[in-house]
């Protein structure tokens, strides 16, 4: 999804605990899938063998790395809750 503006499905990724490997353009770069607590939340791409090396680098995390970056996702998508927006004052 090239340079879409924000990336709702992402988000929903995220929330199910998915490790994401995205577009390195629009909201997934800039606001979606960015470090949480100073560690990543997914990996970035725009060509061929980025995306294939972040698949790589997704699927080679041990156990613990895994669950860990799963739960950064999970703590990353809640910023996009729809209890948040209200609160921004978002509808």
């Amino acid at each position: 999804m090239w340079n879409e503006h924000f990336g709702i499905g992402v988000v929903e990724y995220q929330a199910a605990g998915l490790i994401c490997v995205v577009h390195d353009s629009g909201g997934p770069k800039l606001d979606i899938v960015v470090e949480v607590d100073g560690s990543r939340t997914g990996y970035h791409a725009t060509t061929a063998i980025e995306y294939a090396d972040g698949f790589r680098k997704a699927l080679s995390l041990d156990s613990a790395e895994t669950a860990a970056m799963r739960e950064r996702a999970r703590k990353s998508a809640m910023r996009f809750s729809e209890e948040i927006l209200r609160m921004d004052g978002i509808e």
